[in-house]
């Protein structure tokens, strides 16, 4: 538990997830419908002598349906942001516990309760630990006043310890359900992708971790980019053999694990081709790129490396997006084939100054 504590939301490394797969619309337009149709539910309960029953009561219920309905067009829209969907979930949550709490039978408040389970899967799924829990808060303080009033009007305790039991075991068995396969299968997800040579991650998996890294920085902090290429490597794989290759490429792995700081993404792109990204300032990477370029000269194997930067200021939401990696690793890629067509055995740095905005 303390492990998924510390555990940040997986919104963008899903998002990518589902948009490299083509289902992002079809996720938009599911959330959409399935927001529609419970945000209708309380309207619906209008017309039943169990919903709302006094002009207050019925207010907050309509108003909570528009609310929600206004709120599901987000989606509409197009995939929204991380804190674009933490307000989605917030006006979705004070929706629920507004038409839970309008209705004049008590029963019918409390299994509206059960809705707050489809919101906190939702959570476990994209968001962190804290929002199911504070998804859970609400909808157990509504299950308690709900149930409350059950008792005070029909005094059926068993009806209404029934009903708890239910709310209660849907509200943590489906988003703390959902929250502990997540949580493993993203770490099992992560260790397919790596590379089995270097144990660094593939290109995929590394392109998924470096936009999830950059997406939870702050506005301001410097990210950068670090492409790596091994200076005639082929004339080691001729002239002492693929198996030696092989090892140069596994030493080089963990020279960039011991050198890196432990927050940076490496990985393998193909060949002896590596590359990083991490949030470091920009003396301090400076430092971690001269210090990588002198230990790969001294490698066993005479080989050296070529070296190519790019640094980057996060700035707003351009950050998110998967463009704005492509950029800082092109850039990057120049410098390294710059460093390359000058000999070698060196890093060429370059800054990115103004983050292009992709139109539309």
């Amino acid at each position: 538990m303390s492990g998924w504590w510390r555990q940040a939301g997986r919104f963008d490394s899903f998002s990518t997830y589902l948009r490299d797969r083509g289902l992002e619309r079809s996720w938009r337009y599911a959330i959409f419908a399935f927001t529609w149709v419970l945000a209708g539910l309380p309207v619906v309960l209008l017309a039943s002598p169990a919903g709302p029953a006094t002009p207050v009561t019925r207010a907050v219920a309509v108003a909570a349906g528009i609310c929600a309905i206004a709120v599901s067009t987000v989606w509409l829209l197009g995939w929204p942001t991380r804190v674009q969907s933490r307000i989605f979930n917030v006006v979705c949550c004070g929706c629920i516990a507004a038409g839970a709490l309008s209705m004049s039978y008590a029963y019918a408040g409390l299994m509206g309760c059960v809705v707050f389970a489809v919101l906190g899967g939702y959570l476990a799924y994209f968001h962190t630990l804290v929002d199911v829990l504070a998804n859970l808060g609400v909808a157990a303080v509504c299950a308690v006043i709900t149930a409350w009033r059950l008792i005070a009007d029909t005094g059926d305790v068993a009806v209404t310890v029934a009903a708890v039991v239910t709310v209660a075991t849907l509200n943590i068995g489906v988003p703390f359900g959902i929250y502990s396969l997540v949580h493993s299968l993203h770490a099992d997800l992560a260790e397919s992708g790596r590379d089995p040579l270097t144990g660094l991650l593939n290109r995929r998996s590394f392109y998924h971790a470096a936009n999830e890294m950059i997406a939870g920085q702050r506005t301001g902090t410097g990210v950068n980019v670090t492409m790596i290429d091994l200076d005639d490597f082929k004339g080691l794989n001729d002239s002492r053999g693929h198996a030696v290759g092989d090892q140069a490429l596994a030493e080089v792995g963990e020279l960039l694990r011991a050198t890196c700081s432990p927050t940076a993404v490496l990985g393998r792109l193909g060949g002896e081709e590596f590359v990083i990204a991490d949030a470091e300032a920009a003396a301090d990477h400076s430092a971690t790129t001269d210090a990588i370029c002198q230990g790969v000269a001294r490698l066993p194997f005479g080989i050296t490396a070529s070296l190519g930067t790019c640094t980057a200021a996060i700035e707003d939401e351009v950050a998110a997006r998967p463009e704005f990696l492509d950029q800082l690793i092109d850039i990057a890629d120049a410098a390294m084939y710059r460093a390359k067509r000058a000999g070698g055995d060196r890093v060429e740095h370059r800054r990115l100054e103004a983050p292009h905005r992709p139109r539309g």
